[in-house]
């Protein structure tokens, strides 16, 4: 077992606000581990902060050797999958599950793809059955220390967050440059 040089992965749910912990993390100084492919475009204007090799994570795990002291986005879907042999650093983001519903729908629409808005109850149900079935797991994991991260703390309250996400990883991040990259401008889906 490798546990010496701990991987920060930043989780949560599609639109929760994985790209702008990741951006916060790179702006205080941490290594993250991104290929950039996915660019910038309206729905995360400042990027995805994502790595190509993150989507095979169930077939393939070999890269998070290259991934060891640094951070990396992986949605919560992909947690289970990885493996036993490093120490991980979890950061899980939580967002009102309403904002996460109406931001994917809007991106959908952008997209041009299937937007299911007759069941907006039964979307959040399930989503509350796998974020259950994940807090389950990360209590499970000898290898897994985690906070829960709040996006509307991050928006809020983006200093005192920095440095209660610093305190938690023991390292030291630059916390008025993680500050900044908080731009209130960007937050356009707000529950109702």
């Amino acid at each position: 077992m490798m546990y010496n040089n701990p991987i920060t992965v930043v989780s949560g749910l599609p639109r929760s606000g994985t790209s702008l912990l990741m951006q916060m993390l790179f702006a205080g100084g941490m290594e993250i581990y991104s290929d950039q492919k996915r660019p910038a475009d309206e729905n995360n204007p400042r990027g995805y902060y994502e790595h190509e090799t993150v989507k095979n994570l169930h077939k393939n795990a070999s890269f998070l050797q290259e991934v060891q002291g640094k951070a990396v986005k992986i949605i919560s879907s992909h947690l289970m999958y990885l493996p036993q042999s490093f120490q991980y650093n979890i950061l899980f983001l939580r967002r009102n599950l309403d904002e996460i519903i109406l931001s994917q729908n809007i991106m959908l629409e952008k997209l041009n793809a299937k937007v299911d808005n007759e069941n907006p109850e039964e979307i959040k149900k399930e989503f509350l059955r796998h974020l259950h079935a994940v807090h389950l797991w990360l209590q499970q994991q000898e290898n897994v220390r985690f906070i829960y991260v709040d996006h509307s703390s991050i928006i809020n309250e983006p200093g005192r967050t920095a440095e209660y996400i610093t305190e938690f990883l023991q390292i030291d991040l630059d916390i008025p440059k993680m500050t900044a990259v908080v731009d209130l401008s960007l937050y356009r889906t707000k529950s109702r």
